[in-house]
């Protein structure tokens, strides 16, 4: 099948993941490296026996470069992103793909245009316990979606803002436990259940000393016609990870990676109208290599859309609908209002221009 040849850009973090991946991946090569950080750039590039490039641009003008995988904070992902399509190399983006759907939109639209590969990281996506959610409502194992809750509430320290500068700040960051943390199980959320269509969002920050939000909740209807429910926060010590949705025919329960199924043999309608209530049963599911997932799996599709001349599985339109749902609840609690879909790009723009002071 061949080789895509990869850079690297941003080394640090998530980046070594990325080296790693590419690294194990049968289809794919690294064959250059970009971080302005000297001392981090030529420790990788001697590891992996690479070039480094200080300015990404000049290991952009490398004609053996075939894609680019973008591993720096938020708020360069856009513009690494499209000054990358402009040199005609296919990206693939660590979430969240861009601060704003503004800048998302513009990267979808600029790599059409060149007929370039354009993914977002979701590993989650890769995962067999969510790949088994997939199926089950797929298969409509539980019928038509009525409900859908969500709870994500982790533990994060000021250690973890004061760190690196870019972080809890409007500017660099373009959010909190959303845009970060919690965007991972957004995009899984609304590729179960659906896109939505309405939400009413609250953002607030109780606990660290941030711009950005600690907290966030939001009521949801999805386009088709179930009602949803999402919490999320880092100032959790005791962590939850639970997804809850329910059908006419079944609800799906998964609740810290253990997966429970109860499934009914008519529709909820028809007891309801018999007047009957049926004896029901959550199972557990065990789904074999449950949270198992890492950044190889992104890689190999990434390299095989190239190389076959496909969609990756996580495209960027797809990167997008998790990013809107972000930004409208940012907007939504800050009009103290709900918002629909597609949100207002000219209103979440001049939100976002207020915020970051520009």
């Amino acid at each position: 099948m061949g080789k895509v040849n990869f850079g690297v850009i941003g080394l640090k973090g998530i980046g070594q993941a990325h080296l790693r991946a590419i690294s194990d991946v049968e289809n794919a090569e690294l064959v250059a490296v970009a971080d302005i950080n000297e001392e981090v750039g030529i420790s990788v590039a001697e590891k992996y026996n690479v070039e480094w490039y200080r300015n990404y641009e000049d290991m952009l003008e490398r004609g053996d470069v075939d894609a680019v995988t973008i591993c720096t904070p938020h708020f360069l992902h856009a513009p690494m992103a499209l000054k990358a399509i402009e040199y005609e190399k296919h990206v693939l983006v660590e979430k969240p793909m861009a601060l704003s759907v503004v800048e998302a939109d513009q990267m979808i639209e600029e790599a059409k245009k060149r007929g370039l590969k354009l993914g977002v990281v979701f590993q989650f996506r890769f995962n067999p316990l969510y790949l088994e959610m997939k199926r089950l409502i797929a298969e409509g194992r539980i019928g038509s979606i009525i409900r859908a809750c969500m709870e994500i509430c982790i533990y994060r320290d000021q250690k973890y803002y004061n760190r690196d500068a870019w972080r809890g700040k409007w500017a660099t960051e373009g959010g909190g436990v959303l845009i970060n943390q919690g965007i991972h199980f957004i995009d899984i959320f609304q590729w179960l259940v659906g896109k939505p269509k309405k939400l009413q969002g609250w953002i607030s920050t109780t606990l660290h000393n941030i711009e950005v939000e600690d907290i966030a909740s939001a009521a949801l209807i999805f386009e088709n016609g179930a009602h949803g429910i999402i919490q999320l926060s880092t100032v959790d010590i005791y962590k939850a990870i639970r997804y809850e949705i329910y059908g006419d025919r079944g609800k799906i329960l998964n609740e810290d990676e253990s997966l429970k199924v109860g499934l009914l043999e008519r529709s909820v309608k028809e007891y309801i109208a018999e007047g009957v209530k049926p004896e029901v049963e959550l199972k557990e599911v065990k789904v074999e290599g449950a949270g198992s997932f890492n950044h190889q799996s992104v890689i190999n599709d990434f390299a095989e859309a190239i190389l076959t001349d496909r969609d990756p599985r996580v495209p960027g339109e797809e990167g997008r609908a998790s990013l809107e749902m972000v930004n409208a609840i940012i907007l939504s609690s800050f009009e103290e209002k709900p918002v629909s879909f597609p949100i207002s790009r000219d209103k979440y723009k001049s939100l976002m221009d207020k915020l970051a002071g520009r």
